[in-house]
């Protein structure tokens, strides 16, 4: 018996000395670096504000990314990582499926679009048809106010349906151009969807308001090529080069107007009836 306890003593004694050796982190940081490079950065956040501030401070490049606390609550929490770091974990962690990157304002961003709908309210809808019209037209408005070319396959479309809605999420992947910012990016979406706003309007016995409420200005912010700084952007002799176009430019024959398509395949309808587009904005 009392060599049996010596023996455990022993042990114990072996093991708070590693311990003393190498001490246990106070915190757990979780790392793709070799030991010899420094530590990544993986940190979360309640607020937004607080997200961006942090990333800020940081010399790596970290970006912000937006993960559902409790799936299916809408609340949400922010990370702060790098590309590589949340790609390894996303693979294996399924708690990490529902985040999506929050794009700062004033960032050059791509074009992207949040394709919603109730499937019970909308049982005739024909989804994967309604995001292959939408990709369509986009592709042309794209051609006709930019002369920018892209097809289908120039389209990330990730599916995040389930039993009660169909949602897609597309983001376009032009080669060589982007927008300046989130605000061109809409200010582009509602001009090409004008035809589908009107349609709501007129089903609307308050018509001439709902117009109103969507008074666009009647060409939208242009692309710009990445890469090309807003100082050469102003520069006359550049805005042609830089996509920078305004809006006299755009006057010109077959880039300022838009044919008016038929768009009513992007109207549906929510949970109690009432009507609305297709295009989350």
């Amino acid at each position: 018996m009392e060599r049996k306890w010596e023996a455990k003593l022993k042990q114990i004694e072996e093991r708070a000395s590693r311990y003393e050796r190498k001490p246990l982190p106070s915190v757990y940081r979780p790392r793709l670096s070799k030991p010899e490079e420094p530590p990544s950065i993986w940190k979360l956040f309640h607020r937004q504000t607080q997200a961006f501030n942090f990333v800020k401070s940081c010399k790596e490049d970290v970006h912000v990314f937006a993960l559902e606390y409790k799936v299916g609550d809408g609340q949400r929490i922010y990370l702060v990582t790098t590309y590589a770091q949340l790609w390894f974990y996303y693979k294996s962690r399924k708690n990490l499926l529902h985040c999506y990157e929050v794009i700062p304002e004033n960032a050059v961003c791509k074009l992207y679009f949040d394709l919603e709908f109730n499937k019970l309210a909308n049982p005739e809808a024909d989804g994967k048809k309604m995001v292959a019209l939408l990709i369509e037209h986009v592709c042309k408005a794209l051609q006709e106010l930019y002369r920018v070319n892209c097809s289908a396959e120039d389209v990330f479309n990730l599916d995040s349906s389930t039993d009660e809605k169909f949602s897609r999420h597309l983001i376009f992947q032009l080669h060589d151009v982007a927008f300046k910012d989130n605000i061109h990016v809409g200010n582009f979406v509602r001009k090409i969807l004008q035809p589908a706003f009107h349609l709501i309007a007129r089903e609307d016995d308050n018509s001439s308001s709902e117009t109103t409420g969507h008074g666009f200005s009647r060409f939208p912010e242009s692309p710009i090529k990445q890469g090309i700084s807003c100082s050469k952007m102003a520069s006359d002799t550049d805005r042609g080069e830089s996509w920078a176009w305004n809006s006299k430019e755009l006057e010109s024959p077959g880039s300022a107007e838009l044919s008016s398509p038929d768009l009513s395949f992007l109207l549906v309808k929510n949970n109690v009836g009432e009507k609305h587009l297709f295009v989350d904005l």
